[in-house]
């Protein structure tokens, strides 16, 4: 395939940084101004509803492309299918936190939170995968560790945020953890499962499971607002495909490393957008915190070609 010219190239990457900073803000939207976990105000959405709306949507809008490339590819095998149950299950956990984040804390700390995810993989590797463990990782990990506490303790101080925040900063992190078992496996299973299908069927894994959650817990999947149904299909169109989509075809243009920097900006541009539509401002601490986290985040995974694709496939995850 031939590289594309450099105007669409950097024209492809601003799209994909604005496409991917919108999928916060967007759920904020979609969960109205009073957001909770498992209610909402009147035409509002639940965060563990949103959480299912984005992974059925998600699946649904990658089927078509997914049945194509499977009928060109050989028909997976149980090991596999088990692999697709679990990162589904794993992205299902993700979702449910990330989402459950965005209701408690600021759409800055949770973003940025949640971008640590980059910091797991490269320590699952090397506990999972065998994969060595540099000096320069083990620092990065440090450094991302000590932002993230400097976050979490900023916003539990914050009176106005109140003592949810820091619950919320806690669920953003595990959000992170949880994507883990998604990335590592995805490492695994690509290698003869093609991108469309192994998203679609994990999309579709994590929807079926956050059904069962919704369901059990009676959160209300319909009687959104229009507003509510027009920002969940946004973060759809936005950050899964606009975002992840584009990205993935500027891989054959440009270096994975200048993809994983972009992504890198994503809590600055979630963190712009809440200040500007929802008037959010994060406590004084996430201005020490979050450059730390991120500088972490980038050292850890520098040079790291698996932990450099992590940071890439967190576009589909936020």
């Amino acid at each position: 395939m031939r590289p594309l010219p450099r105007p669409a190239v950097l024209l492809g990457l601003l799209i994909g940084a604005v496409a991917v900073s919108t999928s916060a803000i967007l759920a904020r939207i979609a969960m109205g101004e009073d957001a909770g976990v498992v209610s909402a105000s009147a035409g509002a959405a639940p965060a563990l509803a949103v959480a299912f709306w984005r992974t059925a949507l998600g699946a649904l809008a990658l089927s078509p492309m997914a049945v194509r490339a499977q009928r060109h590819a050989r028909p997976l095998t149980a090991v596999r299918r088990r692999q697709l149950l679990g990162s589904g299950l794993s992205l299902a956990l993700h979702f449910a936190l990330f989402q459950g984040a965005l209701a408690l804390t600021t759409v800055a700390s949770a973003v940025t939170l949640v971008t640590m995810s980059p910091v797991f993989v490269a320590l699952g590797g090397w506990w999972v995968l065998k994969e060595r463990t540099t000096r320069r990782t083990l620092f990065g990990m440090g450094l991302t560790m000590v932002g993230a506490v400097v976050i979490g303790v900023g916003d539990a101080a914050a009176i106005d945020l109140g003592p949810q925040a820091l619950l919320g900063d806690a669920m953003a992190f595990g959000g992170a953890v949880a994507i883990t078992g998604y990335l590592l496996v995805g490492r695994v299973a690509r290698r003869d499962v093609p991108a469309t299908v192994y998203s679609c069927a994990v999309y579709a894994w994590a929807a079926a499971a956050l059904l069962l959650v919704c369901l059990g817990l009676g959160v209300p999947l319909v009687g959104y607002s229009a507003t509510t149904w027009l920002a969940l299909l946004g973060i759809v169109v936005g950050p899964q495909l606009l975002g992840h989509t584009v990205f993935n075809t500027l891989l054959s243009s440009v270096p994975a490393t200048v993809v994983s920097i972009v992504v890198l900006s994503e809590p600055v541009g979630a963190g712009l957008l809440a200040w500007l539509v929802l008037d959010e401002l994060p406590a004084g601490a996430f201005a020490v915190g979050a450059p730390l986290v991120l500088v972490g985040v980038a050292v850890a995974t520098a040079r790291r070609r698996g932990a450099r694709e992590a940071a890439e496939a967190t576009i589909t995850e936020t």
